[in-house]
This record gives structure tokens, C-alpha cells and sequence, in this order.
């Protein structure tokens, strides 16, 4: 019997959660009405609006130079063809400790901050 009140209550709740969908649905449906009865033009064009379409059509422009160069670097990348990474080689087969890490070279000049 308790099963049959949990599986009753489910129900209950999934066609609760079926009707708050349906009504936010309808919500929404009833604003875009209302917003294509205030603005008819809206979203006809398949390419977007004239103001959009006038903007593509002057190009890319750029923050700063950096921006600048680093997109003309890219263009100049794609078409140098680039050799994929090396199949053979195998990264990340172990965890590496200290003992496997090479020794620190001293440096010739000596920190402040070392005493």
C-alpha cells in the first residue's frame, strides 16, 4: 500500500511539473505575440538586420595593434601547414617525485634574499 501512495504522489507531482511547463509556455508564447503586435518587422530578415549587415560589410575592426597583429599572425598560420604532434611519443605515464626531477643549477649571482 505504501508504494502504491509513493507511486501516486509521483504522478501527482510529474503532472504538477507537466502544467507549470505547459503555463510557462504559454507565458512565453503570449509575449511574443505581444511583441510581434509592437514591433511587425521584427525577425524577418534572414540576415539580419541593415544595420548588422552594414556593419559586417566593413570588416573587423581591432581593439589595438596587439589585436591586430595577433589576427594577422593567425592568417599567416593557417596557411603554413603544421605537422601533427609525434604519434610515438607517450607524455603522462608516470608521476614524477623529486628524486626523478634533474638538480637545480646554482645561479652566478646571488639573491638578496638568500642571506
Amino acid at each position: 500500500m505504501s508504494s502504491e501512495n509513493l507511486s501516486g504522489t509521483q504522478m501527482e507531482y510529474e503532472d504538477e511539473k507537466q502544467d507549470s511547463q505547459e503555463k510557462n509556455a504559454n507565458l512565453v508564447k503570449g509575449e511574443e505575440v505581444k511583441l510581434k503586435a509592437k514591433y511587425p518587422g521584427l525577425g524577418q530578415k534572414p540576415g539580419g538586420s541593415d544595420f548588422l549587415m552594414k556593419r559586417l560589410q566593413k570588416g573587423q575592426k581591432y581593439f589595438d595593434s596587439g589585436d591586430y597583429n595577433m589576427a594577422k599572425a593567425k592568417m599567416k598560420n593557417k596557411q603554413l601547414p603544421v605537422a601533427g604532434p609525434d604519434k610515438n611519443l607517450v607524455t603522462g605515464d608516470h608521476i614524477p617525485t623529486p628524486q626523478d626531477l634533474p638538480q637545480r643549477r646554482s645561479s652566478l649571482v646571488t639573491s638578496k634574499l638568500a642571506g
